[in-house]
């Protein structure tokens, strides 16, 4: 094994990991604007941005 290979295995490796949490972080936005909006009925799926909503979410579970 070259030094090339090890490193361009390793860029590999990494590449797959950011893919794998970028997927996981959209499913979480997706899945939230979803329940929120639809399953909810609460209205505006981009609400699910505002900091005010998740201090209130927050206090139901602490």
């Amino acid at each position: 094994m070259t030094w090339k290979s090890v490193v361009n295995n390793i860029l590999i490796y990494i590449i797959k990991v950011l893919v794998v949490v970028l997927l996981i972080g959209a499913a979480f936005i997706g899945g939230a604007m979803l329940g929120y909006s639809v399953i909810g009925e609460a209205g505006d799926p981009m609400d699910i941005f505002n900091p005010d909503l998740w201090r209130h979410i927050l206090e139901f579970i602490f």
